[in-house]
């Protein structure tokens, strides 16, 4: 990866408010920490604005349609001040992994994903100068952008990192192949690269579970917006409106579906390098020993990241959601029929 797209990926990191500085600079780690600081002070006092207030009357949206998406709105807001707290205090954890994990050459995947994040962003923008223009409602949805891109940021910054991990077992697979190294030292890199995977997975985990139940949140606000269009007939169904609708639930699925394809990935190259082993000959006794000993080792310890100890991230995972997203809507849709009649 290049200097100034390893230092544009730690701006926008730290002003979305998910790290607390990747420099060993104490300046920078106090400005850092100084801006987390802000970021939850403001976080906090919406949420408590939130749950002290009452929501304000809209006559052009039932009540109930708008505190469920005020309620997703602000669980954004919550995950986001969680995500800032924890990097005040995970600092080091960070740092130590990204030490472990060093830059690799920048991939076509991350390009694409930076394009993504990019569009996202201009997408955002649009969105609140629309809604200045026509409703003249400016900060609150300034703050509910900022919360929603910072949050979306996250599956970016993991995968970043997974990125490299998949570039560390490639650096290993080639040495196995090639016979570069005694297999005492890769069963070494191999056990380094375990550890790394559950570090990695320990300081991601809670958060992507998080983002993942807040899909279902999108999926409602979605749902909502059927119904108030198709049934209750308060919101014109124009394409300005598709299109809020479309980016309120299409980018996240596609940042789920690549993570998802991403840790597959590295679990199936830790999965091939074990075949890989299995076809080695071995030229004396003690050399099939140890690649014996290899094998069972990465069938001990495998690379697989998990949520939570909950599930692993992979493709199989990615079709539970998408057929549990699917027996939702079919629920919902169900309850739309008995409402009609």
């Amino acid at each position: 990866m290049s200097l100034w797209l390893e230092h544009f990926l730690t701006g926008y990191f730290q002003l979305c408010g998910l790290v607390c500085g990747w420099s060993g600079s104490r300046l920078g780690r106090l400005l850092s920490s100084t801006f987390l600081v802000l970021v939850l002070i403001e976080l906090v006092g919406e949420m408590e604005k939130y749950f002290t207030e009452e929501t304000p009357d809209n006559e052009s949206v039932p009540a109930y349609f708008a505190k469920v998406t005020m309620g997703v709105n602000m669980a954004y807001k919550i995950i986001h001040a969680w995500i800032a707290f924890s990097a005040l205090f995970e600092c080091r954890r960070f740092r130590y992994l990204l030490e472990e994990l060093p830059p690799v050459k920048a991939t076509p995947f991350i390009y694409r994903h930076l394009i993504l994040e990019f569009i996202l962003f201009a997408c955002n923008a649009f969105l609140v100068l629309s809604e200045y223009t026509i409703r003249g409602i400016y900060l609150e949805n300034l703050r509910y952008a900022y919360s929603l891109q910072a949050v979306r940021a996250r599956y970016l910054q993991m995968m970043v990192l997974v990125d490299r991990l998949d570039g560390q077992l490639e650096q290993l697979h080639h040495r196995v192949i090639s016979a570069s190294s005694d297999y005492k030292t890769l069963r070494l890199d191999y056990a380094h690269l375990a550890k790394v995977t559950r570090s990695l997975s320990h300081l991601f985990g809670l958060s992507l579970l998080l983002l993942n139940v807040l899909c279902l949140g999108d999926w409602i606000i979605v749902c909502n917006v059927y119904f108030m269009v198709a049934y209750l007939q308060v919101l014109p169904a124009t394409l300005f409106l598709f299109v809020q609708v479309m980016f309120v639930v299409c980018p996240t699925l596609i940042k789920i579906w690549s993570i998802c394809a991403a840790c597959h990935r590295c679990v199936s190259k830790s999965k091939y390098l074990q075949q890989q082993l299995k076809d080695l000959p071995g030229q004396t006794p003690l050399e099939r020993s140890q690649i014996e000993g290899f094998a069972l080792q990465i069938i001990q310890d495998p690379i697989q990241i998990d949520v939570c100890g909950i599930y692993h991230l992979n493709l199989q995972t990615l079709a539970g959601m998408f057929f549990f997203i699917l027996e939702a809507l079919v629920i919902f849709l169900q309850f739309v029929s008995l409402v009609r009649t």
